[in-house]
């Protein structure tokens, strides 16, 4: 996925009483709300690639993909690291690019054609944890920022295991945690300060992996062997403080959850404190906002 928001569901206290977390309405939820996001993200995909770029470009380092391979992208939002993967592997490789959501994966569909990149790609509306995938049929796997939102990362991790040829590589990016992640953090932060919100235990959000040995330890049960990871630091920029909430309020299903019951008067106060905080904490001289956030790559072989 291209940047994973923040999941929030908003409870009042005998709804919590009563409530479990249920891992089938959550990949539901999932599904309609990144297809209700998708034209943000296809309004905003350039801004945000400028900067997510470096990233894609390291994770195919990590997997070590070449000219004619077969690669499989997990959650790839609207087409990356596969857009970049297909640039690589050429007229001889493939990649197959897979995503919870419909319209997500039609906009991605879309800047394949625009890259003349359709030839090469496939993409598949599939469940990640329920992927059909033949066994040792891909020459290595990608994901960037789609683990942390899976609630049964185990079953994933196995399926792309299996998928892989012996030897075949898997790469993956997580975020940091909350603190080191102010992309997605500094809106949620503001805006659940604001609001009534309270979120059930063990729902996945975009920091669920940032202690790097939830994901190391399932990939070694997988089977996966030489696991290791590293930190790579990824830049987003944006012309002014009340760009970056006009980013949050075009992407964020989250944003839209916890402010549904606000009054608009009330909806922009809280965004004008969003505004005024990434202007303190990450305005440049020129006005411009910059925000520095920490990403996980981690990698592993098939046995």
């Amino acid at each position: 996925m291209i940047i994973a928001t923040l999941y929030v569901e908003v409870y009042d206290d005998n709804q919590m009483a009563s409530s479990t977390f249920d891992s089938n309405k959550f990949k539901m939820d999932q599904r309609e709300g990144w297809n209700s996001v998708a034209e943000g993200w296809k309004n905003w995909w350039q801004p945000i690639e400028k900067g997510a770029q470096k990233l894609s470009h390291r994770l195919i380092e990590l997997a070590e993909i070449k000219s004619g391979q077969r690669i499989l992208d997990i959650a790839t939002g609207i087409g990356e690291p596969s857009m970049s993967a297909a640039k690589v592997v050429g007229t001889r490789g493939y990649v197959l690019a897979t995503d919870i959501s419909r319209q997500m994966l039609a906009i991605a569909k879309e800047r394949a054609v625009f890259l003349s990149l359709q030839h090469i790609i496939e993409f598949k509306e599939s469940d990640a944890e329920n992927l059909d995938l033949a066994n040792s049929s891909f020459d290595a796997a990608l994901c960037r920022w789609g683990l942390m939102l899976l609630p049964n990362l185990d079953a994933a991790i196995g399926r792309i295991y299996n998928s892989l040829v012996s030897g075949g590589r898997f790469a993956a990016a997580v975020w940091a945690d909350a603190p080191k992640v102010p992309l997605i953090s500094l809106a949620t932060r503001i805006i659940g300060s604001q609001v009534q919100m309270t979120a059930l235990p063990g729902t996945p959000n975009p920091f669920s992996l940032s202690d790097t040995n939830k994901l190391e330890n399932s990939l070694a049960r997988a089977g996966f062997r030489d696991i290791h990871s590293n930190k790579v630091i990824v830049t987003f920029e944006f012309a002014s403080g009340y760009d970056y909430c006009r980013y949050c309020q075009a992407i964020s299903t989250s944003a839209r959850i916890m402010l549904s019951k606000e009054t608009e008067e009330r909806r922009e106060e809280i965004w004008r404190k969003v505004a005024g905080e990434a202007t303190r904490s990450y305005g440049t001289a020129n006005g411009v906002i910059k925000m520095d956030n920490e990403s996980i790559c981690v990698v592993g072989i098939r046995s």
